[in-house]
C-alpha cells in the first residue's frame, strides 16, 4: 500500500484547467492550458506503459512498480474509466469507473471494493493518489479554483521536450505540490511528481502512449476468482 499515483491523475493525468496563475511566465501559461484542453477534448482513449517510483524521504528508500494503463474519459452521461495492471513486483490491478473502485491483490487473495471518497477518507495513500487522477472527470473550474498553477520551465524528459507546470494547493491536503511535465507535441503528460506533506514523493512516467485506440468498456471489469476475500477497508 505504498503507491501513490501522481497523476495520473496524475492534479491528475491531464490538467486541463481553463485558467490559473503563473509567476515564472504568465504569458505562456494560458496557451499551454488551452492546448492541453484541446488535446483532452480530442482524446477518446489512452493506453500507455507506466512506471511509478515511490520514495520514502525519511529512510531514503524508493520502491518501483511497472505496469500498463488504460483510460477512457467521461463522455455525456458515461463515466470516466481507468484501469492499471501492475506487472512487477506484484500483479495487482486497480480499476475505477466513476467513483467506484476495485483493487485486486491476487497474491493475498483479496479484493477491495468501495468508492474513491470512502477509500480516501479511510487514509489509503494509494487511493488518495487515484482521487487526484480521477479528478479530471470533475469540474475544471472547481479544480482551477483549488490550485495555483504556474509555468516553471521547458525541459527534456525521456527525449521529449516538455513544459513543466507546478500546482500548489490553496488549502491543506495530502500534497504540498504537484509537478507535471507536458509533452509539447501531443500536449499530453509525459511525467509528474507529487510531493506529500511528510516529504515523501512519487514520480509517475507514461511511455509508448497510444491515443484513440479501441478500448471496450468491458476491459475495465476485473475478473475476480471465486473464494476471493472481499473487503471495504484497506
Amino acid at each position: 500500500m505504498n503507491q501513490v499515483l501522481s497523476g495520473v491523475v496524475i492534479i491528475g493525468l491531464w490538467m486541463f484547467f481553463p485558467g490559473g496563475g503563473s509567476h515564472a511566465a504568465p504569458q505562456l501559461l494560458p496557451g499551454i492550458l488551452n492546448k492541453m484542453e484541446r488535446a483532452h477534448q480530442e482524446m477518446k482513449s489512452l493506453r500507455a506503459e507506466l512506471t511509478q517510483e515511490k520514495t520514502n524521504a525519511q529512510i531514503g528508500v524508493t520502491d518501483t512498480e511497472v505496469g500498463s494503463l488504460r483510460y477512457k474519459p467521461a463522455v455525456g452521461k458515461g463515466k470516466g474509466k481507468l484501469r492499471i495492471d501492475y506487472t512487477r513486483p506484484s500483479r495487482d490491478t486497480i480499476a475505477v469507473v466513476g467513483d467506484q473502485v476495485v483493487y485486486y491483490q491476487p497474491r493475498i487473495n483479496q479484493v477491495f471494493k468501495s468508492t474513491i471518497a470512502k477509500a480516501t477518507k479511510g487514509g489509503s495513500a494509494r487511493m488518495g493518489g487515484y482521487t487526484q487522477l480521477i479528478g479530471l472527470d470533475g469540474s475544471l473550474k472547481s479544480l482551477a479554483a483549488n490550485y495555483q498553477i504556474e509555468f516553471i520551465k521547458d525541459e527534456t524528459v525521456q527525449g521529449q521536450m516538455t513544459s513543466l507546470l507546478r500546482l500548489t494547493p490553496k488549502t491543506k491536503g495530502q500534497f504540498v505540490s504537484i509537478d507535471l511535465w507536458v509533452n509539447q507535441q501531443s500536449w499530453m503528460p509525459a511525467q509528474w511528481k507529487m510531493i506529500e506533506r511528510n516529504g515523501d514523493y512519487t514520480i509517475v512516467s507514461l511511455r509508448n502512449m497510444q491515443l484513440n485506440t479501441t478500448i471496450s468498456d468491458a476491459e475495465f471489469s476485473v475478473a475476480i476468482p471465486g473464494g476471493t476475500k472481499v473487503v471495504d477497508k484497506i
